[in-house]
């Protein structure tokens, strides 16, 4: 039987110190991987919060807007999370590079970042022109070429007009002009007018506004209403004050009842009175004018007919009064001293007439004397006019010319 070897206490004791060693040693190690772990795992956490939690802020590139465009700053963010934002308003009234400044504040380190933008504003609007398409103008007129067209646009107010073609006013014709206007970004539009150059018409339809135009010499208000000038109330037509186009459709009421009360006093003496001519348009006013200036020419022919517009007769209120007691002096110099222009001329104003146009009143008047052409204005003002057989116009009781503007 073997003896067993005895293990020194020095060899013992070294081989414990080792085992110890080895012992903590394996400790430490899951210590330091633990702490590792821990720290991984902090470093994780902490990375993750942070990008589940950091600012983003992103804006669109390039932004290009029109002149005078409603911008709104916050259309241009194109992301934003965790954070506030502020921006400044954009003027586009102008045109040009704008900048937004946008400021931001993270929420998780509450700092402020600074981030730009530039608007580019543009104008692509082209200017307008407003005009007529034709124009007629009188020959020999004087003309601006511009005063023609209105032109406006979105931004400049100083716009490059040119214009290419003339017309020559001295002779009749067509001729066409093509304007061309031009703004500061390049935009332009163009409209062609064309003019047409002829003899000035001796007469042109009128059209009369409603409203007060001004008083006579005699301090009387002058007023448009409804297509006539009324002075002092009375509806006056001379070769001063014309009446619209469309004005009249007949002898009024008053008017007729007048005559036939007239016409039944002449009776009574053996005046046998009618109407020779009443009311007449302006379309029949404009033949009548026109047939006198064709056989007399325009100058003689305005010392006795009115041009269309300018007549007594189509107020509805005169007539031309012939008598059946005459043959061939209806209208004309041969009533002239006859016993039924005698006899008006003394009685028309009981009934309410007066004789419009006086012998020796054509300075006043306008026209030659008339015999037979008598006016209704009402019996009060008629007995006036009349003064004692020496008449008195309208036009010197008002205070008023009678005299065409040309």
């Amino acid at each position: 039987m073997k003896k067993k070897k005895k293990i020194s206490s020095k060899g013992k004791s070294k081989k414990n110190t080792k085992a110890k060693y080895k012992k903590r040693n394996k400790h430490s190690l899951l210590i330091f991987i633990i702490l590792i772990v821990v720290l991984f795992t902090l470093a994780y956490a902490a990375f993750y919060y942070y990008q589940k939690h950091k600012y983003v802020f992103e804006l669109f590139d390039g932004v290009n807007v029109e002149l005078n465009t409603e911008v709104n700053s916050a259309d241009y963010i194109k992301k934003i999370e965790n954070a506030t934002v502020t921006y400044n308003s954009v003027d586009t009234s102008t045109i040009g590079d704008k900048k937004i400044e946008y400021i931001v504040k993270d929420k998780l380190f509450k700092k402020e970042h600074k981030y730009y933008l530039t608007i580019k504003v543009t104008d692509d609007t082209a200017p307008v022109i407003e005009g007529k398409d034709s124009v007629t103008i009188y020959k020999n007129s004087k003309i601006d070429l511009n005063s023609y067209i209105k032109v406006s646009d979105n931004y400049d107010k100083d716009l490059n007009i040119t214009h290419e073609g003339e017309v020559d006013t001295s002779k009749n014709g067509t001729y066409k002009v093509k304007y061309t206007v031009t703004d500061s970004s390049g935009n332009s539009s163009t409209k062609t007018i064309t003019f047409t150059v002829k003899d000035k018409p001796i007469y042109e339809p009128v059209t009369l506004e409603n409203g007060t135009v001004g008083t006579t010499s005699k301090g009387y208000k002058i007023e448009n209403k409804n297509g006539a000038t009324y002075i002092n109330g009375i509806i006056i037509a001379n070769k001063s004050y014309p009446l619209s186009s469309n004005y009249g459709n007949g002898l009024t009421k008053e008017v007729n009842n007048a005559f036939n009360e007239m016409k039944a006093a002449a009776a009574s003496v053996g005046i046998d009175l009618y109407i020779g001519s009443g009311f007449r348009s302006y379309n029949t006013q404009k033949s009548i004018y026109n047939s006198y200036v064709k056989r007399d020419g325009k100058s003689k022919a305005d010392t006795y007919s009115a041009r269309p517009g300018y007549s007594e007769h189509q107020t509805g209120l005169a007539m031309d009064i012939c008598s059946h007691n005459l043959e061939k002096s209806c209208v004309n110099s041969r009533f002239n001293n006859t016993e039924p222009a005698n006899w008006l001329s003394q009685n028309a104003h009981l009934y309410g007439f007066i004789l419009r146009y006086p012998s020796g009143k054509t300075g006043e008047t306008g026209y030659i004397y008339e015999s037979w052409h008598y006016r209704y204005v009402g019996k009060e003002l008629a007995t006036i006019l009349y003064n004692g057989g020496n008449w008195i116009t309208l036009e010197n009781y008002l205070g008023i010319t009678s005299k065409y503007a040309d």
